[in-house]
């Protein structure tokens, strides 16, 4: 899709008002809140530069999140997904809330920094919790991270024609039983059983030893494995620990526009997992405006709402940005990482022969 067919729109407005009287529908929609923190947030270091507070009485702040999750649930799409980011301290109340508005509440656990040697007298706040909430049949597309550099380099041990391969588990432990049925190796007419059943069906066993998908061992009496070749992997699979994406720093390469603003990557990932491109992702508090310019960077059409006239620049200013710079795939995330520095070698024991290090 073309960068210059995307729509994007910020109205500076009350969302809860705003939401009322809009008939738009959004796939995404990313909620970044005040978090009842009893703080006054600065855009800079002036005194009299332009500010917000994130203070409330009483049940205030129960109240205002849940006619705003209200408001964001009757524009949502069947199949689509909200996310509520909070800190992990102040969550009690956001996830009650969401419990009685969706079906399906998830929690991701961001951890956002490491350690901080500032505290004292507490343990330090690393994780911040993005729950997602959606109904029980929402879009969903999977996205892999890199494998620790460890594995790259120690896992894929064994070759044969085909290429470099790991050695990944396909026998069912006491745990949960399998498929039963006995494995013939095709060459040297060996057998296998396995006391609590195989991972595949017989079908597809059979098809993986045809296309040569499967390692025999050379002992007889030795555990079978399934080949998992070095060109074809595509990474793991996206968990609900998020550990390689940090928080802003001064030096960091996206650049900080707002206080409470969160990274771009971490947009792209919410806005990747849960639309695809041509949707509507919504920010109905968007402060630095960079979910809309994570959308647009996917492809996808956004829609940017706050209450503060102060954020209109800045929203402005990153949203033109992102129509400058094109489309990105999701996939140069990957690439970036990868390509930024090469870690030490691990200190860890090597893999011995026959030893999955991947399962």
């Amino acid at each position: 899709m073309a960068k210059k067919t995307l729509e994007s729109v910020i109205q500076i407005a009350d969302s809860i008002a705003h939401l009322a009287n809009l008939d738009r529908e959004f796939q995404c929609i990313y909620l970044d809140p005040p978090f009842d923190l009893g703080r006054t947030f600065k855009y800079s270091a002036v005194l009299d530069g332009p500010e917000f507070k994130d203070t409330w009485d009483g049940d205030e702040y129960a109240v205002w999140l849940a006619q705003l999750l209200a408001q964001c649930k009757k524009v949502l799409a069947k199949d689509g997904t909200l996310f509520l980011h909070m800190s992990a301290g102040q969550s009690l109340i956001p996830e009650m809330v969401l419990n009685k508005h969706f079906p399906k509440v998830e929690k991701i656990f961001w951890q956002k920094a490491h350690g901080k040697n500032t505290v004292k007298k507490k343990l330090g706040a690393v994780v911040d919790i993005i729950f997602m909430a959606s109904g029980n049949n929402r879009k969903f597309n999977l996205v892999y991270v890199p494998l620790d550099d460890y594995y790259l380099e120690n896992s894929y041990t064994q070759k044969d024609d085909r290429g470099f391969y790991a050695l990944g588990a396909i026998k069912h432990d006491k745990t949960r039983k399998g498929h039963f049925y006995t494995v013939t190796n095709p060459k040297t007419g060996d057998t296998y059983d396995v006391p609590y059943g195989w991972r595949f069906p017989e079908e597809e066993m059979l098809r993986m030893i045809a296309e040569d998908r499967i390692h025999f061992p050379k002992m007889k009496k030795a555990t079978l494995y399934k080949k998992l070749y070095k060109h074809e992997n595509k990474g793991k699979p996206l968990s609900d620990m998020w550990t390689d994406i940090h928080y802003i720093t001064r030096t960091d390469q996206d650049k900080r526009y707002y206080p409470t603003q969160k990274p771009f990557k971490l947009l792209r990932r919410i806005i990747a997992i849960s639309s695809d491109p041509g949707d509507w992702v919504l920010d109905p508090c968007a402060g630095s405006g960079t979910t809309g310019a994570a959308a647009l960077s996917l492809g996808r059409h956004t829609y940017m709402i706050d209450i503060n006239k102060d954020a209109e620049p800045i929203i402005e200013e990153r949203l033109g940005k992102a129509r400058d710079d094109g489309v990105i795939p999701i996939e140069e995330d990957v690439n970036n990482d990868n390509s930024k520095k090469k870690s030490k070698k691990s200190k860890k024991t090597k893999p011995g022969p026959g030893q999955s290090t991947l399962f």
